[in-house]
């Protein structure tokens, strides 16, 4: 802390000292007025999320009357990954059905962990990591609100659908058989069409990642867990597809890599140089009048300056150098200079002779901002 003596020096305001100590009453007004705004703040990003929350929802009243689309998109995704070669659901699935406790465990971790480990992780950030908030929300706003499109315009049946619909298929629907079941016969929340992409996946690797880049103890990396966890969950209850999986991994991958600082930074260098006028160089070089190299005698001197406007000195010289060839020196008209120890006649005595300066051709003459060569002031060609 600096002293009062210390603040005096540094320019600072001289606080009371029971201010400055925090033990007074004068820095009460001012842990309200932050206390307020703090809770101001988390109330509207909640009020967001709920918002984003809510109108995700919506989402499953565009599936109303589309489940004959949705169970035709389950068969075309399963032979797109039988054509990749990708594992089946239905023997991952197989190997979990000897085990009942392990099938109800997992449609338990299915209901219960998804939402509640969403919240919690949000409101940690939101709360006790405020600076890593911001591209938190971004992301799992940018990503959920892809998500519901995709919803929206490829409703998916989930595999638990396919035993009546591809011969040979055999996967059981284990919240049926083993409980719990996330879908009851009433369910008026949950969209059992919208398998496409997995938000369990794609949520649980964002909530790996959070923990993962804020926190910085070893212990951290058993986070990882938690995707792996939801994606054998999600599959041997036959929930989702292992193309459900890498979408929406995928889809929260691609924004934590957008909203990286150096990504921002070139997206806005881009964004500034396609908003740029393809003349603009040359419209701006024409604003700033012609070059003095190329000014003439009927032309405005430099930076639109009127020939009258010629410095003093220049025309004082011009004229000096005008009167010692006009007053004696022989001019040749064919020759391109003359000696530059021409004098004037009327040199005072005692004093060193004046110099004629050299006069060039009339292509190689310095071309003077009055609009005539500097060698003669009159204007007239050597």
């Amino acid at each position: 802390m600096v002293s009062t003596t210390g603040q005096t020096l540094l320019g600072a305001p001289v606080r009371p000292a029971a201010v400055a100590r925090g033990s007074g009453r004068g820095d009460r007004p001012g842990r309200a007025v932050g206390a307020l705004r703090d809770s101001a703040f988390i109330l509207g990003q909640v009020v967001l999320l709920g918002s984003l929350y809510w109108l995700y929802g919506l989402g499953r009243h565009f599936a109303v009357g589309r489940e004959i689309e949705a169970l035709h998109h389950a068969k075309r995704v399963w032979h797109l990954e039988r054509l990749f070669d990708l594992p089946s659901e239905s023997s991952i699935q197989s190997l979990a059905l000897h085990s009942s406790h392990l099938l109800e465990f997992a449609n338990r971790f299915y209901v219960v962990v998804h939402f509640p480990a969403a919240i919690v992780f949000l409101l940690w950030v939101l709360i006790f990591q405020r600076p890593a908030w911001r591209r938190v929300r971004t992301v799992i706003m940018a990503s959920t609100g892809v998500a519901l499109l995709i919803h929206i315009a490829y409703p998916l049946a989930p595999p638990r659908f396919l035993p009546r619909l591809v011969p040979g298929v055999k996967l059981v629907d284990t919240g049926a058989v083993f409980g719990p079941s996330p879908y009851g016969p009433h369910d008026t929340v949950a969209n059992q069409y919208a398998a496409m992409p997995s938000l369990h996946i794609g949520w649980s690797i964002l909530e790996a990642w959070g923990v993962i880049t804020i926190l910085r103890m070893r212990a951290r990396w058993l986070a990882i867990l938690h995707p792996i966890i939801t994606t054998i969950v999600v599959v041997i209850t036959a929930n989702h597809y292992w193309l459900d999986g890498i979408i929406g991994g995928g889809l929260v991958v691609a924004a934590v890599q957008l909203t990286r600082p150096e990504v921002q930074a070139r997206l806005r260098l881009w964004a500034i140089a396609c908003r740029l006028p393809v003349r603009a160089l040359p419209a701006t070089a024409m604003a700033c009048g012609p070059s003095p190299g190329v000014i003439n005698g009927d032309h405005p001197g430099a930076a639109g300056r009127a020939v009258t406007e010629v410095p003093r000195a220049r025309e004082d010289a011009s004229a000096v150098s005008g009167a010692a060839v006009v007053s004696g020196a022989t001019v040749v008209p064919d020759t391109p200079t003359v000696p530059a120890t021409l004098a004037a006649p009327d040199t005072p005595a005692g004093s060193a002779p004046r110099a004629a300066p050299p006069r060039r051709a009339a292509a190689e003459a310095p071309v003077d901002p009055g609009g005539a060569p500097a060698g003669d002031a009159r204007g007239t060609p050597p």
